[in-house]
């Protein structure tokens, strides 16, 4: 019986060749060229790596941009504040002398600057522009009820025009205020 096995097992064991099998032509090609293609995925990934920094060098760059323009604002509203401060103090003395010719001369040199659109000069008591870089203004109301009954130099802005309202004092009484109107952008 033994024997009967053994035949049996021998007819149907199938000898197995191992069959190798080829790579197609493009895995052959890229076996045969591996320099080349290191180097060209070397080239991608190196690309990619300057892409991105790039990009974070832009990001940067736009941050600081952003920074600089915020403090050149601020800078130019400090000297601007100061600026309104000495002119209204210049508009004082020569108003208090009754000398509305030379206000009004201030008022034209003033609106020469670079950025100051406008200018005028507000009596306290009847919210009259009376002094004006633009004629047709001169004897309307001034409305803004706030800038009127400030006692201290302040700015109010509206889209790029900022308005730099000083009071200035007569003898013992607020005797008006003086408005500009810059544009910075």
């Amino acid at each position: 019986m033994n024997t009967g096995q053994e035949q049996q097992a021998e007819q149907t064991t199938i000898p197995v060749k191992k069959v190798r099998k080829e790579p197609n032509r493009l895995v052959k090609y890229i076996l045969n060229h591996k320099l080349v293609f290191s180097l060209i995925f070397a080239l991608v990934v190196v690309f990619l790596w300057g892409q991105w920094r790039i990009g974070k060098l832009e990001k940067q760059q736009k941050a600081l941009v952003e920074t600089y323009n915020l403090k050149m604002d601020s800078t130019q509203l400090a000297n601007m504040m100061v600026t309104s401060k000495a002119f209204s103090w210049a508009v004082r003395s020569d108003m208090l002398r009754n000398n509305p010719d030379q206000v009004q001369l201030y008022l034209s040199n003033i609106v020469g600057e670079p950025h100051i659109k406008k200018a005028f000069i507000v009596d306290a008591e009847k919210s009259l522009i009376i002094l004006s870089s633009d004629k047709k203004e001169e004897g309307t109301p001034f409305l803004d009820v706030a800038a009127m009954q400030t006692k201290v130099t302040y700015y109010q802005q509206r889209d790029s025009v900022v308005r730099f309202i000083s009071p200035y004092m007569g003898l013992n009484r607020k005797a008006g205020i003086s408005v500009i109107e810059a544009d910075f952008k």
